[in-house]
C-alpha cells in the first residue's frame, strides 16, 4: 500500500509536473501569440499610417498644385489686367499724342494760311498801281494848269559816285530825297494811269497839286538808291521796266507797295528806226510789235501804262500800243498833261541833273 501510495504520490507529482510544464507551454504559446498578434497589430497601425500619410501627401500635393493654379491664374488675371491698363493707357497716350499732333498740324496749317493771307494781301499791294490817298479835288478847287508827268531815269550818290560817266538823265540821291520829301510835306497827290487817263479824257478832276513821278529804263542805280526813298517817304512812283534787262528778276527783288513795273517794251529799247533817235519800234512788223509788249506785260505785271523806247512813235506804234491794251503811254515830249491830250501819246517833265528844288517846285506846281 505504502509503495502504491507512493507511486499514486509520484504519479501524481507527475502529473502535476505535467500539466504545469503544459500549463507553461500554453502560457508560452499563449504568449507568442500575444506577441504575434501585437506584431501585426503595429504592422497593421504602421500601414494605416503610411497609408494616412500618402493620403495626406497626396491631398497637399493636390492643394499645392491647386493653389499654384489659383497663384498661376491669378498672376495671369493680373498680368492681363496690367497688360490691359497698360494698353488702354499706351491707346490714351497714343491717341493724346495724335489729338495733339493734329492740333498742332491744324495750327501750323492755320499760321501758314494767315501767312499765306497776309503775303496775298501784302502783294496785292505789291507792283500794282494803287491809290494811297483820297481825292479832294473839286468844280471850285482843282487843277487846271496841266498835270506833271516827271520824267527820271538814273539815280547817283555823290559820296559814292558810279564809274560810268554823268549826264543830265542822273538825279543824285540827296536831291531826289529832298524832292520827295517836300512833296509829302505839301500833300501832294499821286494819280493812278486810270486817273491820268480819265483827266486828259475831261472825266475826272484832280487836286491843284498832283504829280506823277516815272523812271525810264529800271536802271540799278534807281532801284538801289530810289525804291528805299519811295518806300520811307510813300511816295508812288512807275518803272519803266525793259524786260529783256533782268526783268523778272528787278521785278521779284524789287517790287513795292510803292512803286509798280510798267512797260518800257520787252527788246525794243535799240536802234534800228528811222526817225527820232532811232529807236526799232516805228520800223517793226505789227505783230511783232504787239507780240514784244505783250511779253513785256507779262514779265512786268502790268498793261497800266507805256514809256516809247527812246521816246519815238508814229501811228503804228501807236496803233501797237492800243492793240496790246495799255491804258496809257508816254513820250519824251515836254510839257504837261492837259485835258484833251490823247492818253497814248503823254508829253512830260524832264528831270535834269543839278535842279534846285525851288526849279522842281516850279515844275511840278
Amino acid at each position: 500500500m505504502k509503495h502504491k501510495h507512493q507511486r499514486n504520490k509520484i504519479q501524481s507529482n507527475k502529473t502535476q509536473s505535467t500539466h504545469k510544464q503544459h500549463n507553461q507551454n500554453y502560457s508560452l504559446s499563449s504568449s507568442g501569440h500575444r506577441r504575434h498578434n501585437n506584431r501585426s497589430a503595429v504592422s497593421t497601425q504602421v500601414r494605416r499610417q503610411k497609408r494616412l500619410r500618402c493620403v495626406l501627401t497626396v491631398i497637399l500635393l493636390i492643394l499645392l498644385a491647386v493653389l499654384g493654379a489659383v497663384i498661376f491664374y491669378k498672376q495671369k488675371v493680373q498680368k492681363q489686367e496690367r497688360a490691359q491698363i497698360t494698353a488702354t493707357k499706351q491707346a490714351k497716350e497714343k491717341k493724346a499724342e495724335e489729338e495733339k499732333a493734329k492740333a498742332a498740324e491744324q495750327k501750323a496749317k492755320a499760321q501758314e494760311a494767315a501767312k499765306k493771307k497776309a503775303e496775298e494781301a501784302k502783294n496785292s499791294r505789291l507792283n500794282k498801281d494803287v491809290q494811297t490817298a483820297e481825292n479832294t479835288a473839286t468844280e471850285q478847287d482843282h487843277k487846271t494848269n496841266g498835270l506833271s508827268i516827271c520824267m527820271y531815269h538814273y539815280v547817283y550818290d555823290k559820296n559814292n559816285p558810279p564809274k560810268e560817266q554823268l549826264n543830265n538823265n542822273f538825279i543824285e540821291v540827296h536831291d531826289l530825297e529832298a524832292e520827295l520829301k517836300y512833296l509829302t510835306e505839301n500833300n501832294y497827290y499821286f494819280p493812278t494811269w486810270e486817273e491820268v487817263r480819265k483827266y486828259v479824257k475831261g472825266e475826272l478832276l484832280l487836286p491843284k497839286k498832283s504829280v506823277v513821278l516815272t523812271f525810264d529804263d529800271g536802271a540799278y542805280s534807281f532801284l538801289n538808291l530810289g525804291v528805299p526813298l519811295f518806300n520811307k517817304y510813300k511816295v508812288p512812283v512807275t518803272s519803266f521796266l525793259i524786260g529783256n534787262l533782268e526783268g523778272k528778276k528787278k521785278v521779284k527783288k524789287y517790287a513795292s507797295e510803292y512803286m509798280t513795273f510798267q512797260s518800257h517794251s520787252y527788246n525794243m529799247h535799240r536802234g534800228g528806226g528811222n526817225i527820232g533817235h532811232g529807236g526799232i519800234f516805228p520800223v517793226m512788223n505789227h505783230n511783232d510789235a504787239v507780240a514784244d509788249l505783250q511779253k513785256s506785260i507779262r514779265i512786268g505785271g502790268n498793261s497800266d501804262a507805256f514809256a516809247y523806247p527812246y521816246g519815238d512813235y508814229n501811228d503804228s506804234c501807236i496803233q501797237a500800243v492800243k492793240d496790246a491794251g495799255f491804258k496809257c503811254a508816254v513820250t519824251t515830249e515836254y510839257g504837261r498833261a492837259k485835258v484833251g491830250d490823247d492818253p497814248l501819246v503823254l508829253p512830260r517833265i524832264r528831270m535834269l541833273r543839278g535842279q534846285s528844288l525851288d526849279s522842281f517846285k516850279k515844275l511840278v506846281e
